[in-house]
């Protein structure tokens, strides 16, 4: 039962289509559409518009559309989109009133839309769209998650999030229909890592860089991939840091930029010993403590008897799972991950060895070891 319809029958009450009030604001444009992810529920926020509106830009730009986007705040805003930042509501229902189509999670902007007649593609996912989906009006699209044969959320926190299993063509595609325009997105995703969504830099300790790059900023030290301690300790500067390694370090590194370190990830294997790991854990760094070669975790889980070792955390081709049968030599990435080494960047480790720096467009996938052990970070689709 939709939610109205309950308030209907528990109020004793009929249903009738809302009236929106509405207050000027000032347009620039005459052709635009609303672009609304915000929701009271995290497991409603879908993390992959900005893949929906590369999709769309072409035709955007080939009809003068533009994308204007109600965000909270700054840190919300999406790259391409005009952002409005805390507009009152009438002022939100008169950009609606006057856009083309509304696209957006299950949240007011949706309701509005259809009250206004405002052709509108909204995403469910904490709740059904039978639950939530405005009643009035015909030109609202609802695109639900698949759950992956699960149950709805209802609003507890869920990871992966299931709203991110919808692909982003069938976003685009539902968008373009309902403007009406000719063009179609003739690609089909066949596999989304948990990790995709989440823009992550990690950086390779193999050259110097000025000191305001990347300062106060987030990012993974890979030491594990290429070890230089004069330029790890350049890196650990300024910078908020994962460190991981595959080798001891130095521990009055460790004591001395502590506060920078948010966790040291050690890819566990026989150069390291239990007092190491134990002197590791008097600096005050948080440890994680993972092996990759899997035929010596349990020898490893009762060496170091006192320490949590998990499972490797790289992946495998194999982790594809049923997504493996629709997997061809013409299968393209993207990846949510950028790489950093000599100053150019990548999309993983494996364009790197190949000399392939990160030029934003899909890449042909390459079907090495190394590669697969990044899957969770990407996103893998094939041309239809």
């Amino acid at each position: 039962m939709n939610v109205l319809e309950k308030y209907s029958v528990n109020c004793g009450v009929k249903i009738s289509r809302p009236a929106v009030a509405s207050s000027y604001f000032p347009l620039l444009d005459e052709k635009y559409i609303i672009l609304d992810g915000r929701n009271k529920y995290k497991t409603n926020v879908y993390d992959l518009f900005p893949d929906v509106l590369a999709y769309l830009q072409k035709s955007f730009d080939d009809q003068g559309i533009k994308i204007y986007a109600f965000n909270d705040k700054t840190e919300d805003i999406t790259m391409g989109t005009q952002p409005f930042i805390n507009l009152t509501k009438k002022q939100e229902a008169y950009l609606i009133k006057n856009s083309l189509l509304v696209l957006s999670g299950d949240n007011l902007t949706a309701y509005h839309a259809a009250a206004l007649g405002v052709p509108c593609v909204a995403l469910y996912s904490a709740y059904p769209a039978a639950c939530t989906a405005p009643l009035w009006g015909d030109v609202h699209t609802s695109i639900e998650s698949d759950w992956l044969g699960n149950l709805p959320a209802y609003g507890v926190e869920e990871n992966p999030k299931a709203i991110n299993f919808i692909h982003p063509e069938r976003i685009a595609n539902a968008v373009l229909q309902k403007l009406d325009l000719d063009n179609s997105i003739d690609i089909e995703t066949i596999y989304i890592g948990d990790h995709y969504p989440i823009k992550v830099v990690e950086v390779i300790p193999d050259f110097v860089a000025a000191p305001d790059f990347l300062k106060g900023r987030a990012i993974n030290l890979r030491a594990d991939y290429h070890y230089h301690e004069e330029r790890v300790v350049h890196w650990l500067q300024g910078r908020t840091v994962n460190l991981l390694v595959d080798e001891p370090i130095n521990l009055n590194l460790l004591k001395y930029f502590q506060k920078n370190i948010v966790q040291l990830t050690v890819n566990i294997n026989e150069s390291f010993s239990e007092q190491y790991l134990n002197d590791v854990t008097a600096t005050g760094v948080p440890l994680e403590i993972f092996c990759e070669n899997t035929e010596q975790l349990s020898s490893y889980r009762f060496k170091f008897f006192d320490f949590d070792i998990e499972e490797s955390m790289f992946k495998s081709k194999n982790d594809l799972d049923k997504s493996i049968n629709k997997f061809n030599k013409n299968t393209y990435f993207l990846s949510g991950k950028i790489l950093i080494s000599e100053g150019k960047k990548y999309s993983c480790l494996e364009a790197k060895k190949q000399k392939n720096v990160l030029t934003g467009e899909p890449e042909i996938v390459y079907d090495t070891k190394d590669f697969w052990k990044e899957l969770d970070h990407y996103r893998l689709f094939n041309n239809i």
